[in-house]
């Protein structure tokens, strides 16, 4: 399933062993390629091409799928079979299943043919040059530098046909010395925006600085977190809040809040494929067509996302989120989080705070109480005391124990800068963020 004709004859295929039943398929390709390195050396390179198809058979409101990595048609045929027997067996929804009709698409994902044809070699040659610039500062580098290019076809019996191709960067790492740490991570379509020296001159300019931390006392603080913790926060989110399914079941603070504006006016939160530093997905695994949809517009809550079985249960409009068969009893994830942008710098931000902590990352974050996205974790990589306008000592990683939306509603400051970020589903495009109600629970002894 290398491009659309082949897409068109694999369609062909799924009808004829169908039998007549509904049906709808989602079928991906993915040829990806990972460098690892570790104790700065490049110990492990390998590629892998990952066909998957899923044929979802539709009877009379009972539904059966199945999944399988080979499009032969012996494959093919036996795994139907077995789909059409499991609607013979399985409950009937408590709803009218109805399949998509055929939709036309406005986007298409971001593809670039210099990472598609990015090589092994090319890959080590710039893991090498980060090793060699980091190790003369007595760092160690561990990390993973992948390229992919990844097909996506979805259709059904209603004739609904949507195929895709993009490609992905997806770079980090952390550098090492004693207790000095830093972490950088990229993502894009294109391998001509990655900038192996910008993140060298990063990842040091945060290590050097880490070093020698002191403790401080757990508190109520100012924080200035930076797009990776801004991103790491609205993922969460993202996960629970926005998700339609939780708030049509009243597990969602989006649920009593809808049309009340409870944070700042400078507080908007999108899933927005078209914004220019997303990597969009064009269409969901129904495909429904993706739409910019507002889940927090000028501090006012809008309403979350919706798959297509949420919308037809409780008779609400599809927004394009709908996740894959074995997923599907989950609900829905927005694709494609943005938030927007503000009018501050992050010299600005930091200069103008008397007291605060800058955080550059978190780690093992978990969610404790999905109603008010109160969410619990500890800094990593670059924790610095704001003392008097200047970012200044480190400071030893704390645990947090704080509410998402009580963050949001203490923002102040919101950066211009922006960058984009690993999200659950797709992308997620962060700013710096200021807040002045962020709870650091207990220290930690590293």
């Amino acid at each position: 399933m290398k491009d659309i004709n082949s897409g068109k004859e694999l369609v062909d295929k799924i009808k004829s062993f169908t039998k007549n039943y509904d049906f709808e398929l989602i079928a991906s390709r993915e040829k990806s390629e990972l460098t690892r390195f570790a104790e700065s050396y490049i110990h492990q390179n390998v590629a892998e091409t990952d066909l998957n198809l899923t044929v979802k058979i539709v009877n009379e409101d009972r539904i059966g799928a199945v999944q399988m990595n080979s499009i032969d048609e012996p494959a093919i045929s036996e795994n139907i079979e077995k789909a059409i027997e499991v609607t013979r067996i399985t409950p009937k929804l408590d709803y009218h299943y109805r399949l998509l009709t055929p939709q036309s698409y406005k986007m298409k994902s971001k593809y670039s043919k210099d990472t598609a044809n990015f090589s092994p070699l090319n890959r080590a040659q710039l893991v090498k040059q980060l090793i060699k610039e980091v190790n003369k500062r007595w760092y160690e580098v561990a990390g993973a530098f992948k390229t992919e290019e990844s097909t996506l076809l979805v259709a059904n019996s209603e004739g609904v046909f949507a195929f895709d191709r993009g490609t992905k960067v997806d770079f980090n790492c952390v550098i090492t010395r004693d207790n000095s740490t830093a972490h950088a991570s990229f993502v894009d379509s294109d391998i001509n925006n990655f900038s192996i020296n910008k993140i060298t001159d990063e990842l040091l300019e945060t290590a050097l600085k880490n070093v020698e931390q002191i403790e401080i006392n757990p508190g109520v603080y100012t924080v200035i977190l930076s797009p990776e913790a801004v991103a790491e926060i609205l993922n969460y989110t993202g996960y629970t809040a926005f998700n339609g399914k939780m708030i049509m079941e009243n597990k969602s603070f989006v649920t009593s809040n809808r049309g009340k504006k409870i944070f700042p006016e400078t507080i908007t939160v999108s899933d927005d494929p078209f914004d220019k530093l997303s990597l969009p997905l064009p269409f969901d695994l129904v495909g429904y067509p993706r739409e910019k949809i507002y889940l927090i517009k000028d501090g006012v809550v809008k309403d979350g996302v919706y798959d297509h079985l949420t919308a037809l249960k409780y008779n609400k409009k599809c927004t394009g989120n709908t996740l894959s068969p074995e997923h599907a009893s989950f609900g829905a994830l927005p694709f494609n989080l943005v938030m927007k942008e503000g009018d501050s710098s992050v010299e600005e931000m930091i200069s103008s705070t008397k007291k605060g902590i800058y955080v550059s990352r978190f780690h093992y974050v978990n969610i404790l109480n999905p109603m008010s996205v109160q969410l619990t974790g500890m800094t990593r990589d670059g924790t610095f005391l704001i003392e008097n306008g200047k970012l200044g000592r480190a400071i030893k990683n704390m645990r947090f124990n704080a509410s998402v939306v009580d963050i949001l509603k203490a923002v102040d400051m919101i950066s211009k800068e922006r960058q984009t970020k690993e999200g659950f589903i797709g992308s997620t495009v962060a700013p710096y963020l200021r807040s002045n109600n962020f709870i650091f629970s207990s220290k930690t002894s590293f």
